[in-house]
């Protein structure tokens, strides 16, 4: 840029200031030549009154004698003087070139002579009828000082040019030491977002406001970095806990193959078979909550206002088929949440299903419906602090024997908290051990009534 901006001054400057230094020395030289022109006229005139009065009314022969007196005399004043007899020097004078002959005309003319190597201002008079006066001033100076000029401008001109250029590519390093600034943090940034940068934010200008939001950029970038190294993380995590889960049910299946390839009874195959369905169905069922898990984590959702307690009694009519020696109440308060009404039962279904496999038969979950949300209590093996710790973590099972004989995949509470997330909801864990859990998912809600009812499933 410095670089840029010293050639940009230099070529618009040095023309500007040729064009301007010239434009001054012609008007210079064209009013030094006006007076020159000025004093010819002048000194002509009083030599051709001096002359005329003397060899007006002479012969050929006397003029020529006369003349050349004349201009003996004044050529050693400086002065050239030119007598023409019908239009013919004479007294061995010439003419300096062809263009003079325009000044015979029998009436007084000037000419400025720029042809011949001597510049001259020329003025004819006659003197007679025949005889005609040229007066010649040598002004030849007075273009050698303007091409002098000529050429000190140009040189003026360059010099200032330079100076300037100079000048400007200080400013510019000036101007431009906080880009440089900016340029080598971001180089910095580009290495390492940690770097510590040194910006120029306390400046009022624009350069000030520039170094302010690349620091808010830094900000931004670092953020982004820390989010996607924490979802990198969770996806390794997750591939670390699937590769550790299906090792289970394949290392089951490959065994139960094996010996389906041996001659054994038939009541043996019939439970090797029923034993290969199980892990079949435990993979399936994983792999359903997988693709439930991708789509919730790219998807946006739309609220809508949702009934709790109606919601809560399909939950509780779904659960007959599963714990069918398992009583499920719903009880609480008619209220209305806003947000996905597929989601809020898929996360009412996880919950409650989780209640059953911790639960034994005869025992009792309750679906309640807060103003505020929803929980699900259950009256089983209830969890230690630590694992309730873990409990939304991908494939972590407070049980994992017990989980894995009912077909659990150790994602339902993975689920369960991305949906929470989703509405800008929160869930929350009250367990002890032997005296079961109960789980409160709270999200703003609008309620529509004050009754309360109760049902048995």
């Amino acid at each position: 840029m410095r670089k840029r901006l010293f050639l940009l001054i230099l070529l618009t400057t040095v023309p500007v200031l040729f064009a301007l230094a010239w434009y001054m020395g012609e008007q210079s030289f064209q009013l030094s030549l006006s007076q020159e022109k000025q004093r010819a006229q002048m000194t002509e005139s009083i030599i051709f009154q001096e002359i005329r009065q003397r060899i007006g009314n002479m012969t050929y022969s006397q003029a020529v004698q006369a003349a050349k007196q004349y201009r003996d005399v004044y050529a050693a004043q400086g002065v050239e003087l030119i007598f023409c007899w019908s239009k013919t020097p004479m007294a061995g004078a010439t003419l300096p070139n062809p263009s003079y002959e325009g000044l015979l005309q029998g009436s007084r003319a000037a000419m400025l002579d720029t042809v011949s190597d001597t510049q001259r201002y020329a003025v004819a008079e006659p003197l007679n009828s025949r005889l005609t006066l040229i007066f010649l001033r040598d002004v030849s100076g007075l273009f050698a000082l303007r091409d002098q000029f000529r050429l000190t401008a140009l040189l003026s001109a360059l010099a200032a040019s330079l100076l300037l250029g100079f000048i400007g590519l200080a400013a510019a390093g000036i101007f431009t030491r906080p880009i440089r600034k900016l340029t080598k943090a971001a180089d910095k940034l580009s290495m390492d977002t940690d770097a510590e940068l040194s910006l120029p934010v306390h400046q009022k200008d624009e350069v000030g406001a520039l170094a302010r939001a690349f620091g808010r950029l830094q900000s931004a970038v670092k953020s982004r970095e820390e989010t996607l190294r924490r979802e990198s993380e969770g996806r390794q995590m997750l591939l670390d806990a699937l590769a550790h889960e299906i090792r289970t049910p394949l290392t089951s299946l490959l065994g139960n193959a094996r010996l389906l390839q041996k001659d054994i009874p038939f009541p043996d195959r019939a439970q090797i078979g029923e034993s290969m369905v199980n892990d079949i169905r435990r993979l399936s069922g994983m792999d359903e909550q997988l693709m439930k898990l991708t789509r919730l984590k790219h998807n946006s959702i739309e609220h809508a206002p949702v009934a709790v307690l109606p919601l809560l009694h399909e939950t509780a009519e779904r659960l007959k088929f599963i714990g069918e020696s398992i009583r499920v109440t719903v009880t609480g308060e008619d209220a209305v949440i806003f947000g996905d009404k597929q989601l809020l039962s898929l996360l009412a279904d996880n919950l409650a299903v989780n209640a059953i496999r911790a639960s034994s038969p005869g025992q009792e979950i309750i679906l309640t419906a807060l103003p505020h949300g929803f929980s699900v209590a259950d009256q089983g093996i209830g969890m230690t602090e630590e694992q309730i710790a873990h409990a939304c973590e991908p494939f972590w099972k407070a049980d994992k024997a017990r989980t894995r004989e009912q077909g659990g995949t150790g994602l339902g509470l993975t689920l369960c908290s991305i949906i929470a997330d989703l509405h800008k909801g929160s869930m929350t864990f009250f367990s002890a051990v032997g005296q079961g859990t109960t789980v409160t998912f709270t999200a703003p809600l609008h309620p529509v009534a004050d009754s309360v009812t109760t049902s048995a499933v």
